[in-house]
């Protein structure tokens, strides 16, 4: 954006260089001035004389100002002019198809971290595919602005896109061959309700007004309440999770600048060992060297390597310069800034070496790209990026830990977890971005939910229908992503069947990934498919091309006949089973699902697009289940490809 010196009009953060705006909708400029202040914006081409749309209008009493273009045509690049106080212009803006990609760490989830990563990565040049990140904010009051930056995806960017909002963005693009803008709210390791206003929450939450006081206790205790926390958690941590048996990697030379590591393997960074089929926690180390240019000599310097999962002993030329030691609450996601005193700084080629404990979940760096570089403490000169291929050694393998280890740790205090409470991140995420023009709206959570499955759907449905009304454009299309197949502690079905419930309110669908997920990593890769799916949904759904399978085979009922059932399915043209062999997945019992007769795996057989199912002898059916499991053995789909949806026979509204 360039603007004169003067003081006074202010653009809204998503109004910035490279914009993408809503084609065939009205759209929203706004902004700040002084009160009163006559304003207009006028959309034109670079360098031209006349305008495609032009609005005018004044800033209230506050000094917000809100004017109105009106529907255009897809098209780019343009110019957006806005004449106030001072005059501001905005290039690179482009019109197409924008949606708001929101949820938790599976919708962050960078494609840095995708399967295929570097392939993905260097094949990006998508000029027209645009992400607007949203600072992630957690606050107690609705928010008028947010701060981000619209960028530009290409090879040097996307590698910190989110992976599922990029991949439905390409092949949206592809498709529609349009500018496709995706706004990335998210924040991982967060629930629904913190998604949600609280005037939504408030019919459907019933402790809503108690979670409310307790937020309150909470704030104005907050450092008597993070001491007894961290003991709490360090007293838990010691007894469940594996420590660190001491730095033995330090003592073999692996600092050592004049160590030869040739061969040693390579990993590219940012990016978790895990990913790479390291299956482990334990101890990896990280090592390249770096030339240190003359301008560098003799400065004091800073070196910054993102978040690290979970601790770090790092050095420079042989010696410490910095650590994050076990026992440092949060330590995933903090920031690794280390100073390099200006006197142990020398031109030449130097070494870094990066020692990584990860005792839990995934182990290495967790990015973003951005903030792996060394650079000059004064900011003077380029930056030296640290991204990319490194060299790395195991130290010491753990066994992974699994995620239901987790269940017993000290719940973490409300006041401790703002982007928990109820609206904080609506607040802070969600109300800046309002009434910016859509065309839909993608969501990927539920995982923060899953023991709360029973009040999920009535969440979702408050969320879907409070967003649809605070942007103000109608039954905006939402699309959900079920969660996928993994070894959880035994309710993720039941979150699923909410998410599918959901679904019931006009305008919405699901992407079903009950097939593309990894039984030991909440987390899985595959975000293509993901993104693919919902795309599927969007250009059947909201572009209308109705030649198109967008959904798998879909339970429409069961019909028992004594000791045969029949199943009969929607979107089952072309049924058949994903690996060729005999259908898995179905369950048969002969009481209720609270009764205690057990479930019992069936086999059957695909007529038609129906599924025929034979009860074992002497049993009388009561309820069948498909996939209804944390990580099923099941393997129905359709024609498309797209797997059939998980669900229970009782569990129908």
């Amino acid at each position: 954006m360039s603007e004169s010196s003067q003081p006074g009009t202010r653009l809204a953060a998503l109004f910035s260089e490279h914009v993408v705006l809503q084609q065939g909708r009205p759209l929203p400029v706004w902004g700040w001035d002084a009160p009163g202040q006559r304003l207009s914006v006028r959309l034109r081409a670079p360098g031209a004389a006349g305008e495609l749309a032009v609005a005018s209008g004044s800033a209230d009493a506050s000094g917000r100002f809100l004017l109105e273009l009106p529907a255009l045509g897809d098209g780019g690049p343009y110019e957006l002019v806005v004449e106030g106080s001072r005059q501001l212009l905005v290039r690179d803006v482009w019109i197409g198809e924008v949606w708001l990609a929101s949820g938790q760490s599976n919708m962050e989830w960078k494609v840095g971290l995708a399967d295929n990563a570097p392939a993905e990565i260097a094949q990006a040049r998508w000029p027209r595919i645009r992400m607007f990140k949203v600072a992630p904010r957690a606050m107690l009051e609705p928010q008028s602005d947010t701060s981000g930056e619209w960028a530009v995806c290409s090879p040097e960017t996307v590698a910190d896109f989110s992976a599922v909002g990029y991949f439905f963005a390409r092949a949206l693009h592809e498709a529609r061959a349009v500018a496709i803008g995706i706004i990335d709210s998210t924040w991982g390791g967060t629930c629904i309700e913190a998604w949600t206003s609280q005037e939504a929450l408030a019919p459907v939450l019933p402790e809503l007004p108690a979670l409310r006081a307790q937020l309150r206790a909470e704030l104005a205790e907050l450092p008597r309440l993070q001491r007894e926390y961290e003991q709490a958690f360090l007293s838990w941590q010691r007894q469940a999770l594996p420590g660190d048996d001491g730095n033995q990697g330090l003592a073999r030379g692996w600092a050592r600048p004049d160590l030869d590591v040739s061969g040693w393997p390579e990993l590219p960074l940012p990016g978790y060992w895990q990913t790479h089929g390291l299956s482990f926690n334990g101890v990896v180390w990280f090592r390249r060297d770096v030339d240190i240019p003359a301008s560098f000599g003799g400065q004091e310097l800073v070196l910054s390597l993102g978040a690290i999962d979970d601790f770090d002993d790092t050095y420079f030329d042989g010696e410490a310069v910095g650590r994050t030691p076990p026992g440092t609450q949060g330590a995933h996601q903090l920031s690794r800034r280390y100073r390099l005193a200006a006197g142990k700084v020398k031109p030449g080629r130097r070494t870094l070496a990066v020692r990584v404990f990860d005792h839990f979940g995934n182990g290495g760096f967790a990015g973003p790209t951005a903030e792996l570089y060394l650079a000059r403490a004064d900011g003077a000169g380029e930056r030296i990026a640290l991204a990319g291929s490194w060299r790395y050694q195991v130290e010491r393998e753990i066994p992974l830990v699994p995620m239901s280890v987790f269940q017993s740790a000290p719940p973490v205090p409300l006041g401790l977890a703002l982007h928990n409470a109820p609206a904080s991140l609506f607040h802070g995420m969600v109300a800046p971005l309002v009434p910016y023009a859509l065309r839909g709206m993608l969501w990927y959570q539920g995982e923060s939910n899953a023991p709360r499955a029973a009040q999920y759907r009535a969440l979702q449905v408050a969320l879907i229908r409070d967003w649809r009304a605070r942007f103000g454009q109608g039954q905006l299309p939402f699309y959900l992503v079920q969660l996928a197949n993994y070894r959880a502690a035994g309710d993720w079905p039941f979150l699923r069947e909410a998410q599918a419930q959901a679904t019931s309110e006009p305008g919405t669908a699901l992407a079903v990934s009950i097939d593309v997920g990894d039984p030991l990593d909440i987390h899985p890769r595959n975000k293509q498919e993901v993104g693919r799916r919902l795309s599927l949904l969007a250009r059947a759904c909201t572009y209308g091309e109705r030649e198109l399978c967008a959904a798998g085979p879909r339970v429409q009922g069961v019909t028992i006949l004594g000791p045969q059932v029949r199943v009969h399915f929607a979107e089952a043209r072309g049924l058949r089973t994903r690996d060729g062999g005999p259908v898995r997945g179905f369950e048969l019992s002969s009481a209720a699902s609270d009764g205690e007769a057990p479930f019992v795996a069936v086999s059957g057989q695909i007529v038609g697009e129906e599924v025929w199912l034979e009860a074992p002898a002497g049993s009388a059916p009561r309820v069948l289940r498909y996939a209804f499991a944390d990580d099923p053995d099941a393997n129905l789909e359709n024609g498309a490809g797209l797997p059939a949806e998980p669900f229970r026979s009782d569990g129908f509204a």
